[in-house]
């Protein structure tokens, strides 16, 4: 299965940062953006297949409403993440008081959508941490 390699690949790459000196920031770099980009890969593959169980078929290829990368500073993409954190228990909490509700799978979806935004925000406030470390 395809998420099962990138989760593979993932740990083996996580397993190489050991190997690296403390000080040696560049180096370490690209291969904590290559777990980031493998572990976003693995959650979306986890989140189809999580949709495909629960309602016998894959997500409809919808057009995204993409939001925006939020860019600016820490406390801008902190703002924005306790944002999306309140809207995620909002719906979280929706779904668990009306689970048979017409809407329920477009809440499911959504909730899915801020649960990906919230981890993108988690990783750029991460790059920000560490790039101002350096």
């Amino acid at each position: 299965m395809q998420a099962d390699r990138l989760h593979q690949e993932a740990a083996l790459l996580s397993n190489e940062l050991h190997t690296f000196r403390d000080d040696d920031v560049a180096g370490v770099k690209p291969i904590i953006e290559k777990i980031l980009d493998l572990r976003k890969g693995w959650k979306a593959i986890r989140l189809r297949v999580e949709h495909f169980q629960k309602f016998g078929r894959f997500p409809e290829a919808q057009p995204k409403k993409i939001s925006p990368e939020v860019s600016g500073s820490e406390a801008e993409l902190r703002v924005e993440l306790q944002r999306i954190n309140v809207n995620i228990v909002k719906y979280t909490k929706k779904l668990a008081d009306n689970p048979d509700h017409k809407k329920a799978s477009a809440w499911e979806e959504e909730l899915a959508r801020m649960k990906a935004h919230k981890m993108d925000l988690q990783a750029q406030i991460t790059r920000i941490k560490y790039e101002t470390t350096q």
